[in-house]
């Protein structure tokens, strides 16, 4: 499961793309981290008004 949604290439260009496309400033997540620390670390440096839509994105995104 972790090679599916952090280490795989194309779910890594698939992050990058949409938070790119939705203009996140927050990184996607990374093999170098768990799921879970990259998911606290991306809510801390969301704005507020963004974190609801983060929160959509890191569910439906593969």
């Amino acid at each position: 499961m972790r090679h599916l949604l952090l280490e795989c290439p194309f779910a890594r260009q698939t992050w990058h793309e949409i938070l790119s496309w939705l203009r996140m400033t927050t990184p996607g997540p990374s093999h170098e981290n768990s799921l879970m620390d990259w998911w606290l670390q991306a809510k801390q440096k969301t704005p507020t008004l963004m974190r609801k839509g983060l929160a959509s994105i890191a569910l439906l995104t593969p």
